[in-house]
């Protein structure tokens, strides 16, 4: 299992850059446009990535965070996607550094919206991941809004093939 959830983290940090590269070329009236979406401006969409996969890497520490990340971030949009990077690297490294057994281990932490929650750590791994892609798929409709033309492949099976 371990295999398969560092692959899947190493899949989210390619997947991750790929989507700062495509987006980081933006100007700051289009990265902050409003646009109709779950979180309505590539910022915010970035910020939300940044928040869970922050949120799901504390909870598999032994945490349980008690405000998002971005809530006092005043940063520039530089500093949103290096922050995403940064975090989608430090799951990474993460899960590299667990031993076998811990993918199965049963985690208590708290959520700051349901309350406390038990779930085996490769649920949340599996969860957060598939969050992240949830939400690069929005940034690529976002994008094509803003007249981005070209969007690299950010499909498992092109990871798989680099």
């Amino acid at each position: 299992m371990k295999e398969i959830y560092l692959k899947y983290t190493q899949f989210n940090l390619w997947a991750n850059r790929r989507m700062v590269e495509t987006f980081a070329p933006l100007s700051t009236e289009q990265f902050e446009a409003p646009i109709v979406s779950s979180f309505p401006s590539v910022r915010l969409t970035f910020l939300h990535i940044w928040d869970a996969e922050s949120l799901w890497l504390d909870r598999l520490k032994g945490n349980s965070p008690t405000t998002f990340p971005s809530k006092y971030f005043v940063g520039d949009n530089t500093e949103v996607l290096d922050n995403l990077l940064q975090v989608s690297g430090d799951f990474q490294s993460f899960v590299e550094m667990q031993p076998a057994d811990f993918f199965e281990q049963a985690l208590d932490f708290t959520t700051l919206s349901y309350g406390p929650q038990t779930q085996r750590a490769f649920e949340m791994i599996h969860h957060c991941m598939n969050h992240s892609t949830f939400h690069r798929g929005q940034l690529i409709t976002l994008g094509r809004q803003l007249g981005i033309q070209h969007f690299p492949p950010t499909d498992y099976a092109f990871f798989l093939r680099e």
